[in-house]
């Protein structure tokens, strides 16, 4: 949790004032940024875009980390994605639309409770996804990004007997991010 804390304390003083072509020419080609509401939880989850096209269009490479959520020891999740967005008006800023997937991982040596035996679980699902969302630009690069998505999760939780959890993990899913970030 230290370590993403400094490192977005450096993002924020250091290259806002970091003399960049992009910056000097007023155009910004890069976004870095994290979504400070996992961070409430100690999720580590952020994104590395880049703009295209005179800001009409965003390659969007979102990342994910949580490591034993909540108190849950043992319990692993990783997630990577990419995502294509398109600014309704252009120029990198207000309403945006697009599509994207996401791959997530979960790893667990689950102990039941008074149990002496563990049971590996394990899963890799695919989501498929839909979003809309709206970027708001300062002129000193931060940028502000709140978005919804709506998806379908493919794939199950297993264990390693075979089992799939009763629960399951497959269908419609949904999410909100902040999307605080810099431009570069």
């Amino acid at each position: 949790m230290k370590k993403v804390i400094v490192l977005a304390i450096l993002v924020i003083f250091i290259l806002p004032g970091s003399k960049l072509n992009a910056q000097e020419s007023g155009t910004y080609k890069h976004i870095f940024g994290i979504n400070p509401l996992g961070l409430l939880i100690n999720i580590y989850s952020g994104y590395y875009s880049t703009i295209m096209n005179d800001g009409e269009v965003e390659i969007n490479v979102p990342f994910f980390y949580w490591n034993e959520p909540l108190g849950v020891d043992d319990l692993s999740l990783i997630g990577l994605g990419a995502k294509y967005r398109i600014y309704k008006d252009g120029d990198n800023k207000g309403v945006f639309y697009g599509g994207g997937i996401s791959i997530f991982s979960i790893s667990w040596d689950y102990t039941p409770f008074f149990s002496s035996t563990t049971e590996s679980i394990s899963a890799t699902t695919f989501t498929p996804k839909a979003e809309i969302g709206y970027r708001i630009n300062w002129d000193n690069g931060f940028t502000l990004a709140p978005d919804l998505e709506l998806g379908f999760t493919l794939g199950s939780v297993e264990a390693s007997d075979g089992t799939e959890a009763d629960f399951g993990s497959a269908g419609l899913s949904w999410g909100i991010g902040i999307g605080a970030g810099w431009r570069f």
